[in-house]
């Protein structure tokens, strides 16, 4: 297991039953590391579809003035979506949880998380 995925698992462990899935994932849509416990998400899908809204946010964001995109919150029936951008930009961490997660805990974790993940990231 490389540090990524420890990382990565080390994040799941902590979020327990809220957890359904996490990526690491490049700009071109591609994962590097993650997985879920559901056994039909499909996070090759979801890195790709989330690849594209990153890049739109961060767009949008600076054609309106507003500087760096740090984060994505999408919200479904069953669950929270979050994206945030890593270090440079030129990847981005998912977390899928369950909506009975505490939203702001979930922000806590990633806080906490990002740098390390970050330096985990094969350069």
């Amino acid at each position: 297991m490389t540090k990524l995925e420890q990382i990565l698992q080390q994040v799941r462990t902590e979020l327990g039953a809220d957890f359904v899935s996490t990526d690491v994932v490049g700009m071109d849509g591609l994962s590097i590391a993650g997985g879920s416990v559901v056994a039909d998400f499909d996070s090759t899908a979801a890195s790709a579809r989330f690849a594209m809204v990153m890049k739109l946010a961060a767009n949008v964001s600076s054609k309106i003035g507003m500087v760096a995109v740090e984060d994505s919150l999408v919200t479904t029936d069953q669950a929270y979506i979050i994206t945030r951008f890593l270090g440079d930009g030129s990847y981005f961490w998912s977390l899928v949880v369950t909506r009975n997660a505490t939203l702001g805990m979930v922000r806590t974790l990633m806080n906490e998380y990002a740098d390390q993940i970050w330096k985990a990231v094969p350069k």
